[in-house]
């Protein structure tokens, strides 16, 4: 069983990562629809709600976070903001940019007060993330079928969709076992390397999929992460006994491979802002992108001294 601390500081982690995460899962489908549009209208609402829910969190907590989440950029990170006024500027957006104004002014902290009542206040605040992700899951499966149905379209593409529904699912297990307030055990734990393996790996296709074609140096890295990393480890977790020696394996291995993706994209945030570098995506998704890296990192409670 996790303590009380341990389920306020997880939920606080978990929420303010993937609140986000699924507002700019909703801009991404907003953006994918030409005109009026039911399912733009759906994402809009669920972006808005994500959005309110984590200005409450922050509200709630008076700004004090867990550290480890700020120091590894899972709430937000350097190239947030000025993503968010990129994406507003091409596509003439508002997407209320105060939420992230107001978490780069959060106060890392270690240590929580808790009681009933916070505790209290934590719990109803899962149970409305809990909502909004299982609307979210519903409305990106049914914009997936329709369009792998031929009976819509849109911008976006069908493993897009994918990527989406397993980010948003990991999100719904964590919910679900702070629910129960069950400790993550090796199994576990295990499964939830894998899962964000895979979506570190569509990550790495989608950027070579979306990436200026010009873009050799980086398309020279992507192919290598792509077609010579990721098979063999990805074979690993399927087919390996579970043993502490293999979990210790996999685990370093995932750790050197995300690392060396997130200095990749890193880098490709920069070259954007500079107008060095172009994607056909919004600006926003990249530093999306950045952000589920980091998150995975945390989840392995992954050094970052390779900065």
């Amino acid at each position: 069983m996790v303590t009380e601390e341990e389920f306020y500081k997880e939920s606080i982690d978990a929420n303010l990562y993937y609140l986000r995460t699924l507002r700019d899962f909703c801009i991404n489908i907003e953006l994918s629809f030409y005109g009026n549009n039911p399912y733009k209208a759906r994402a809009e609402l669920l972006a808005r709600k994500s959005q309110d829910l984590g200005r409450e969190i922050v509200t709630q907590t008076n700004g004090k976070v867990p550290s480890k989440g700020v120091n590894y950029e899972i709430f937000y990170t350097e190239y947030t903001l000025p993503t968010e006024k990129l994406t507003e500027k091409l596509f003439n957006l508002n997407l209320g940019t105060d939420i992230t104004e107001m978490q780069l002014n959060l106060t890392p902290t270690d240590t929580f007060e808790v009681n009933e009542e916070v505790i209290s206040k934590m719990t109803s605040i899962n149970e409305r993330a809990l909502s909004i992700a299982n609307d979210f899951i519903e409305l990106a499966r049914e914009i997936r079928d329709e369009m792998t149905s031929n009976n819509l379209f849109s911008y976006s593409y069908p493993t897009m969709y994918n990527f989406m529904i397993i980010t948003v699912e990991l999100y719904i297990g964590e919910l679900n076992r702070l629910k129960e307030r069950i400790k993550k055990d090796p199994i576990i734990a295990l499964d939830t390397e894998y899962g964000y393996n895979i979506t570190a790996f569509e990550i790495t296709s989608f950027l070579r999929g979306l990436i200026d074609p010009n873009a050799t140096s980086y398309i020279e890295v992507l192919n290598n992460i792509l077609n010579e990393i990721y098979p063999q480890l990805l074979e690993d977790y399927n087919t390996l006994p579970l043993s502490p020696e293999n979990q210790q394996n996999l685990t370093e291995r995932s750790i050197a491979v995300i690392r060396r993706i997130r200095l990749l994209i890193r880098n490709m945030l920069r070259d954007l802002l500079d107008a060095k570098l172009y994607f056909i995506i919004e600006p926003l998704a990249i530093d999306n992108f950045y952000r589920n890296i980091n998150y995975f990192l945390y989840a392995l409670d992954a050094d970052l001294k390779e900065e």
